[in-house]
């Protein structure tokens, strides 16, 4: 039993004290949230009083759910007329009795095991006898019922909150009644209750109901009128009036006050570490750790803490979004989880990336990535791919260690959903670009009511019969389809041309992933060395850097507005003086405008060149359509889009012309009339 109990606004400022400074800090706070909260004096199991979480599991983690088996509901033979008989199984019963014997023993043999082990790990975790159980004191904070409380709806039942962990416990509770074994006295603001119910041997069968007299022994007469009417009807012997009640003493202490700046900090220096059952919990407070990180998780394999297996690590106001780490030490995985808002629109990391499909405009929504393959799965695309599968060779395609596309590619699967506006005959289900072999396969959708379905294999041309040169040789092409329907040749070509264009787009798709797979790791190797944290504009405690840059872009914008002395440069050769000679004016004055002049003229002379030499490499490049007539279609679109460039640059450049040359005599009056009014030349108003 502490000797002195120290006031609330010092366990506060110190950030430290006995079970019964807690419990008084604690109930404070519930009774000024409009709780019926009491500091309970009592006595505690050994564990509950030295704080000892050790033989306890984890909160901090989610526990799998225990799925209890349901009985399969009995179904009733439907009776039919007709019914087809089952063949006759020859089978030995009698080995079939052995192999149901061989299965039971097994599963005995299994449950043995299993109970052996847990056995060997409840001794294990068996806790040595405490020779001073149910005299230890301690004491913790209770919450009862209160009939027509503020929180009456809330607490139905009373509950039992430990002051120093903050975990609450049913007061009904049979585990309960392993950690608090008895209670002595209980106290808040309105009085003080001994309790009087010796032959209760546990805290689960205490009656709390403070109105009864042979059940609670009050320390001052009389209930506070907030107590009349609460509990059952009370008999006479047992009735205390209202009217006399004796009031406690006022408070002695300031009020409680929590500032912003010490509910963020948390913990005494803003960390905190608990240990579990083969875990521990390191808390921290936002911002004080650089990396962000306020909360890590650390899972042991033994009961001393020596051997890590896994690490989970929670993390706050992060500018890559990371909100999730966990770590298995024994493979060395790392998974990271991020929430919406990256550029790349991932969602967590592993060697499967997931990201966010609908922000995407590819509509990705899972890459994996392995040195012999690559998959990917795509979620509303407008074409209707929904998985690309790429496998590549193990040989190297170049021996540069930096070049991200070293692997060749041996062949990419395709697959499309259903497109409901195409037949199903010519609406490709599965497409195959079979690189190795030379070959393009294509497996169409099924039609209503068929169990098979049209496929078709083309053997790709050389390069030099492609393009314009491309032709539908039937001995380069095989096929199947269910109804016999013969394809017009001319579909045929124009299909091998459309998937020959397809192969070359789904190469360069493949290859554009493995950068963007290659730009994702180098962004989040940057991010693991130099995290950085984010500052809300609301932040009362910190300089938000989004704030500092819109005070300097106010600022920027202050000084552009204001008005420009275009005499400065001119004023500073002289040296500049306070006041102007009327020779020194002038010569400023006429200095200025012939330097504008001379801009002006630089600016229209710059345009007049640019304009002749677009024009001169528009006349070469339209000689080149004339002048060579064998231009494949590739190269003659070529030309013709760079033709359409320039027209448009010049077209461009002409109204930069005619605009420049409406504007110099508008512009030279402004200047004109500003130097008039400068106060440096206020010398030649009079000649003016």
């Amino acid at each position: 039993m502490p000797k002195q109990l120290r006031s609330p606004t010092w366990v506060q400022k110190l950030r430290k004290g006995n079970c019964f400074e807690c419990a008084t800090f604690l109930t404070s706070l519930l009774l000024g949230q409009g709780y019926n909260a009491f500091v309970v004096s009592g006595y505690a199991s050994r564990e509950q009083t030295l704080c000892d979480l050790t033989r306890r599991s984890c909160p901090y983690i989610l526990q799998p759910e225990k799925h209890t088996k349901r009985k399969p509901e009995e179904q009733q033979p439907k009776i039919t007329k007709y019914e087809l008989k089952l063949p006759i199984d020859y089978k030995s019963q009698f080995l079939s009795e052995l192999e149901e014997e061989k299965a039971r023993k097994l599963e005995e043999k299994l449950i043995f095991d299993e109970k052996e082990q847990q056995k060997l790990i409840e001794e294990l975790e068996q806790l040595p006898p405490d020779e001073h159980r149910g005299h230890r004191i301690h004491a913790w904070v209770a919450i009862l019922p209160e009939l027509g409380g503020v929180r009456d709806q809330e607490i139905p039942y009373p509950l039992f909150i430990e002051s120093t962990t903050g975990v609450s416990f049913e007061a009904t509770d049979d585990d309960t009644a392993q950690l608090y074994l008895g209670v002595e006295s209980i106290w808040n603001d309105k009085n003080y209750w001994v309790n009087m119910q010796s032959s209760v041997k546990s805290c689960v069968n205490i009656v709390w109901d403070l109105m009864k007299v042979e059940l609670w022994e009050h320390l001052l007469p009389g209930e506070p009128w907030t107590m009349h009417g609460v509990g059952e009807e009370i008999d006479e012997e047992s009735d205390v009036q209202p009217e006399k009640h004796l009031d406690m003493p006022f408070s002695y202490v300031d009020p409680i006050k929590i500032s912003e700046a010490e509910f963020e900090k948390r913990f005494p220096n803003g960390t905190k570490t608990i240990l579990y059952k083969k875990t521990k919990v390191e808390l921290f407070a936002p911002y004080l750790q650089l990396d962000g990180v306020v909360q890590r998780i650390t899972i042991y394999n033994d009961y001393d803490y020596t051997t890590p297996i896994e690490i989970y690590e929670t993390y706050a106001n992060r500018s890559d979004n990371l909100v999730e780490s966990r770590r298995n030490i024994n493979d060395n995985t790392v998974i990271d989880y991020y929430r919406r808002g990256r550029a790349d629109q991932c969602k967590d990391s592993e060697r499967i990336l997931d990201f966010y499909h609908v922000p995407r405009f590819d509509g990705l929504s899972k890459f994996e990535m392995n040195p012999s393959y690559l998959t990917q799965h795509f979620v509303g695309r407008d074409d209707f791919l929904y998985y690309r599968h790429v496998q590549f060779s193990q040989d190297r395609k170049t021996s540069a260690p930096q070049d991200i596309h070293y692997r060749h590619i041996l062949n990419i699967v395709e697959k499309f959903n259903r497109d409901e506006r195409i037949k199903a005959s010519r609406n490709i289900a599965i497409r195959e670009f079979a690189i190795s072999e030379n070959e393009i396969r294509l497996t169409y959708h099924y039609h209503s009511g068929q169990f098979t379905r049209a496929i078709r294999t083309y053997i790709k041309p050389p390069l030099a019969e492609r393009g314009e040169r491309l032709i539908l040789d039937p001995s380069m092409m095989h096929g199947y389809t269910p109804l016999d329907e013969s394809e017009k040749s001319l579909n045929l070509l124009y299909e091998l041309e459309t998937q020959l264009y397809e192969e070359d787009v789904s190469i360069s798709q493949v290859r554009a992933a493995e950068k963007e797979l290659c730009a994702f790791l180098e962004t989040r190797d940057k991010e693991y060395l130099m995290p950085t944290l984010l500052i809300s504009v609301y932040d009362k405690l910190r300089e938000s850097k989004s704030l500092i840059e819109t005070l300097v872009r106010t600022k920027s914008e202050k000084d552009i507005t204001e008005d420009v002395n275009y005499l400065k440069p001119y004023l500073a050769r002289l040296g500049n003086p306070s006041e102007l000679s009327k020779i020194d004016a002038q010569f400023i004055q006429y200095t200025c405008l012939n330097d504008y002049k001379q801009l002006l003229m630089r600016r229209a002379n710059k345009i007049l060149r640019e304009f002749d030499e677009c024009s001169q490499e528009l006349m070469k490049t339209q000689a080149l359509i004339t002048q060579e007539g064998d231009l494949t279609r590739e190269e003659e679109e070529e030309i013709l889009e760079k033709i359409n460039e320039l027209n448009f640059y010049l077209q461009t450049l002409e109204t930069r012309l005619d605009r420049h040359r409406d504007l110099v005599p508008i512009r030279y009056k402004m200047l004109l009339h500003h130097l008039q009014q400068n106060p440096h030349l206020t010398v030649l108003k009079g000649d003016n």
